[in-house]
């Protein structure tokens, strides 16, 4: 069985990973499904990912979208993660645990 875990943005569900792998003991990634609430977030990890913009731009979203961001590997169990990063078109994402 494939492990999958759950990711949030405080209490909110933003999607499920699958297809984890690693390369080293803190650095994580995997393939994600979105919730319907998690596509609401494409603006956020698009600028975020975007490497044309100025590190010293104004974020054009609430800086509180930087914080408060967990995987839950089982029921309960809530790992808080740096804000991770995400590839929408490809569903990719790449998480550091803290």
């Amino acid at each position: 069985m494939t492990q999958q875990l759950n990711l949030y943005h405080g209490n909110t569900l933003i999607g499920t990973v699958a297809n984890i792998a690693t390369e080293d003991d803190e650095e994580w990634n995997g393939i994600i499904t979105f919730t319907p609430e998690g596509e609401s977030y494409r603006n956020v990890f698009e600028f975020l990912c975007n490497d044309a913009n100025d590190p010293g731009a104004e974020l054009p979203f609430e800086e509180s979208y930087l914080d408060d961001w967990f995987i839950e590997r089982e029921p309960g169990m809530m790992q808080e993660i740096a804000i991770p990063t995400i590839n929408y078109d490809e569903c990719e994402i790449v998480w550091q645990e803290s």
